[in-house]
């Protein structure tokens, strides 16, 4: 049995941050603008806290909905600010650089307040290409004779050397394989700064639309570059969310909700589906995403069914990510993974039930859900 005043602590404190953080955050904020601070315990209360309805409702409606944007707009300049500086660094060595966002917060999908941001710094005057060209296209050789993997590489320890020396009072964590973590100090938010090189792609090469231009990223424990599609993801997630109104976000941030509130022996299985699979998951949801958005709860159905479909079904696990440059269940793991996520959002589901229709209820129905009007 779900404790619905738990998790809508947990996703409080998600959204907003733990209450001695926000106490300090207010503090400061207020300082810095000469007021006095006559309360400091009254974090705001959002729209999904002030409806009147159950405490398992107003979960479930939390969970769907975007963080403020006030805490969105922190982190993308926070992303920015580290970004910005660490290309100002680099040019005095002469290594030319640009830096773009990816990942959640772009998207606004993620789900702390506090969120992390994921900033590629890209190799800015040698770029690799797709060969044959498209037609029309051709390309001036470079004048560095190394390979790409070996100028990224320098890039990497560049990025490392100029981060840790600048910001001596920040944890720069250089041990991941693929970013360089930076968080404390005077950061607001958690940074990844994630060194790469541009890889225009045939698609890039005829259109120049940078949605479809490709990037590699260094993995310094294999020495080797990745692929990657960032920008192509967000254009096509935007897109099939505008078309369902909206839908398409809801869902995935309910489930990262739900996979962050499960209890530890659950979450180390459910964490296999990565965010990037949780989003391939609720973009193949298609039709089941047309949910008018006065029946919110309608859209927990929708992605009961679509887990139970693929759980269920092997072929329906035939899926891919939205750039279709994989598949979602490539390994087992992730279909162990759909179980437990699985058994989580059909518990959300009978609560939900249960709370609509009564506890002496038995069997599940999807119908109080999908015709339950909400107004938020």
């Amino acid at each position: 049995m779900i404790d619905f005043t738990n998790r809508l602590k947990s996703l409080k404190d998600r959204r907003q941050g733990a209450l001695e953080r926000a106490t300090l955050e207010k503090m400061a904020l207020n300082e810095a603008m000469g007021l006095e601070s006559l309360s400091l315990y009254d974090r705001k209360k959002e729209r999904y806290e002030q409806l009147n309805k159950s405490d398992a409702i107003k979960y479930t409606i939390g969970a769907m909905s975007p963080v403020e944007p006030q805490a969105t707009k922190v982190s993308i300049e926070e992303g920015e600010r580290i970004a910005n500086t660490l290309i100002d660094l680099l040019a005095t060595d002469g290594i030319n650089t640009t830096s773009r966002m990816q990942g959640s917060v772009p998207l606004d999908i993620h789900i702390k307040g506090h969120s992390d941001v994921d900033m590629l710094i890209l190799i800015d005057n040698v770029v690799q290409y797709e060969n044959p060209c498209a037609p029309g296209v051709s390309y001036i050789p470079a004048k560095d004779p190394r390979t790409m993997v070996d100028i990224v590489k320098e890039l990497r320890e560049k990025c490392e050397e100029k981060l840790t020396r600048r910001y001596p009072a920040v944890d720069v964590d250089c041990q991941n394989a693929k970013s360089i973590a930076m968080s404390g100090g005077s950061l607001r938010r958690k940074v990844d700064i994630v060194p790469s090189n541009w890889f225009d792609n045939i698609d890039y090469q005829r259109t120049k639309d940078e949605t479809e231009r490709q990037v590699r990223i260094y993995n310094k424990k294999e020495h080797k570059l990745l692929g990657n599609s960032p920008f192509k993801h967000i254009k096509l997630v935007n897109q099939k969310d505008a078309i369902y109104k909206g839908n398409l976000k809801k869902c995935v941030r309910l489930l990262k909700n739900l996979v962050a509130d499960m209890p530890d022996y659950k979450k180390v299985k459910a964490k296999k589906l990565s965010s990037f699979d949780i989003v391939g998951i609720c973009y193949n949801m298609d039709s089941l995403l047309n949910v008018s958005e006065y029946t919110p709860l309608a859209l927990v159905d929708a992605t009961l069914t679509q887990l139970g479909r693929l759980r269920y079904i092997q072929e329906a696990r035939d899926i891919r990510v939205p750039d279709n440059s994989r598949k979602v269940f490539d390994n087992e793991e992730k279909v162990s993974a759909l179980e437990v996520i699985h058994e989580e959002i059909l518990s959300l589901a009978e609560a939900l039930y249960k709370d609509i229709n009564g506890p002496s209820v038995d069997r599940y129905k999807a119908e109080p859900l999908r015709e339950m009007q909400i107004a938020f």
